[in-house]
């Protein structure tokens, strides 16, 4: 299995026909934004690749006891989740979105958050499949059901409280706020104590949501100042950038990531430390 959790359309097609693999159609919607576009259920009912399933990070496996954000659900509904589309200890799951909004990557970091490693992100999203000619269709697969056994990996999630240490003062963990572009410039106000480094700038649009080359990322992560060495916590809106801003900050060499899943929407909601946006950032 290749080292990178990005893989290509050609190491998809050489396992196409391989009963273990599972492809995941993550597109989905920008939650907690006034975005207004097709949900993930409408873009996969008007096409999707053969054999995908749908699977929506904000519903299916998001907690429900805290609806204002979309927390990674806990263990056993996560299990019975991805167990129910046939996901189970040894399938190899490969996560698909538009190429833009790195939705792919939210699903890849929930499974991997949950100790299954077998998980990937197809680089380009459906526009690589569909580019290299390649059919889509509207038929929904069903897989028998399978066993799912998590086992959290504690290191790549950050809680409420480890945020809120750092936004305190309390903590010297580095946090980094990564929200896309168009929808940060939609608020007014950071969580105290983060850094902006854009998660548009880390994973380009324009690149097929691909993790940007690795001599601009030493450029992002030099003039922040980021200690490769030290713990790094990454938020964004709901979670979604902040995955895919985890992946490339790994590839880029740092050694301690993790994931604040309830993310702004969390912390708007509980009413956290906050200050006002540096005048000229976005």
């Amino acid at each position: 299995m290749p080292a990178d959790v990005f893989v290509d359309i050609h190491w998809l097609l050489d396992r196409i026909d391989d009963p273990l693999l599972r492809i995941v159609d993550a597109r989905n919607v920008p939650h907690g934004a006034p975005v207004t576009m097709p949900s993930g259920a409408e873009q996969y009912a008007s096409g999707h690749l053969p054999g995908a399933i749908l699977l929506d990070y904000a519903h299916e496996l998001a907690d429900p006891a805290t609806p204002y954000a979309t927390r990674v659900a806990p263990e056993a509904l996560f299990a019975r989740a991805v167990g129910a589309k046939g996901i189970g200890d040894d399938s190899v799951v490969v996560a698909y979105d538009a190429g833009t909004i790195p939705f792919a990557a939210r699903i890849v970091w929930n499974f991997q958050y949950y100790g299954h490693l077998e998980a990937y992100i197809l680089a380009g999203g459906i526009a690589e499949w569909v580019g290299a000619g390649k059919p889509l269709t509207t038929a929904v697969p069903t897989f028998p059901a399978a066993v799912f056994t998590p086992e959290v990996q504690p290191r790549l999630r950050a809680t409420r409280d480890e945020v809120l240490a750092v936004a305190e003062g309390r903590s010297p963990v580095q946090l980094l706020e990564t929200q896309r572009d168009t929808t940060y410039a939609q608020r007014d106000r950071d969580i105290s104590g983060a850094v902006r480094l854009s998660g548009s700038l880390l994973l380009e649009d324009a690149n097929g949501g691909r993790i940007a080359d690795a001599e601009t990322i030493e450029r992002l992560v030099s003039e922040r100042r980021i200690d490769r060495g030290k713990r790094t916590i990454v938020s964004c809106g709901s979670g979604v950038s902040a995955a895919g801003s985890y992946f490339a900050l790994k590839a880029a060499g740092l050694v301690d990531v993790a994931v604040y899943d309830g993310s702004w929407m969390e912390w708007k909601h509980d009413e956290l430390p906050t200050v006002e946006k540096a005048p000229g950032v976005r």
